[in-house]
Formats: structure tokens, C-alpha cells, sequence
């Protein structure tokens, strides 16, 4: 399942639809989806090759909108899993490593063949299970890519990896293994 995204730019850009009254780094108010966290708008710029950096304007972006996680390089934060019966019920921001459920560190690792790789770590402090979709932007392509998520075993951490760099990286459909 792809997350909800809307393809806003002719250079890979994609982003979640807007929030109405929503802050930069607050909550909303009023809007659809109450608590969600803003990122400032911000210049991307990541290395390609030993060469070759790729640079994008970015407004602001959510870290989290209607349960999908939106992910650039450099990004360290957490999330706040809510799981009832059996089912992931919200997934939030939460900027407090320790008091997170799950953290993400979403980093740039060593070339690879001359390209700049990407890296995700997940730390699943929850007894649970956890499955996820991904989708991503890369720098030489327009379209959103599936990628596969490996389940996040519980109290573990568990690594991600891609052999090129990646724009902007959104986890979705967060649930639990049954």
C-alpha cells in the first residue's frame, strides 16, 4: 500500500497534503488532525556522489500525518504507537527519544560503488511486532517507489538499508503482526 502522498513537483518532491491551522513545530488548530508536528521549512541537500549533491526547498512537512511517517536524511525522532485489541489505533510524533515507542534514526551511510547509500534504524520498544510499507523519492527519478520494511521484532533494534541516496522516505499502514 502506498502512503498518502501528492506528487507536488517535477524534481521527486512529495508531501502530504496541508493541515488547516496548523503551526510550524505545535499542534493544530482546528485542523483534521489534531497533535500534528511540523518540521520549518528547509533546504535538502544530499550527496550522490563523491560529486554530486542533490538540493530541494522543502515547506513545511509533517512528521507524522494520519499515521504515515515522513522521513529525510538527517531526521532523528520517535514515535507514540497506540495499539488496542490487537491494532495500531494512532501512530504520533514523539520528539522525546525516551519517552518513544519507536525511534528512527534516517541516516546517510558510506558509497557505495562511488553513490552515497541510505540508513534506517528503528528501535522498537514496544512488545509487539511491528509491520510497515514504504514508499520513497530518489534523486534521478519523478515517481514514488515502493520499497519493503522487514517487521521490527519487539525491544529490538533493526537496520534498513538502500544502495542510493533517497529524498524523502514515508512509512505507512503501521500495524501489528498477528
Amino acid at each position: 500500500m502506498i502512503p498518502r502522498l501528492l506528487v507536488l513537483t517535477a524534481t521527486a518532491a512529495f508531501l502530504v497534503p496541508p493541515v488547516a491551522g496548523a503551526g510550524e513545530r505545535g499542534s493544530t488548530k482546528g485542523g483534521d488532525d489534531p497533535g500534528v508536528v511540523f518540521r520549518k521549512p528547509f533546504t535538502l541537500r544530499i550527496r550522490v556522489d563523491q560529486e554530486h549533491y542533490y538540493e530541494e526547498k522543502k515547506d513545511r512537512v509533517p512528521y507524522v500525518y494520519r499515521g504515515d511517517v515522513y522521513l529525510f536524511l538527517g531526521d532523528k525522532f520517535g514515535l507514540k504507537i497506540d495499539v488496542a485489541d490487537g491494532a495500531v489505533r494512532a501512530v504520533r510524533y514523539e520528539q522525546d527519544l525516551n519517552k518513544a515507542d519507536v525511534t528512527l534514526e534516517f541516516t546517510e551511510g558510506d558509497p557505495v560503488n562511488g553513490r552515497y547509500t541510505s540508513m534506517l534504524k528503528m528501535q522498537n520498544h514496544t512488545k509487539y511486532t511491528l509491520l510497515m510499507d514504504g514508499a520513497m523519492t530518489v534523486p534521478d527519478r519523478k515517481d514514488i517507489l515502493q520499497t519493503s520494511i522487514n517487521p521490527v521484532r519487539p525491544g529490538l533494534s533493526h537496520y534498513e538499508g538502500w544502495p542510493h541516496p533517497i529524498v524523502q522516505l514515508a512509512l505507512s499502514h503501521i500495524r501489528v503482526a498477528k
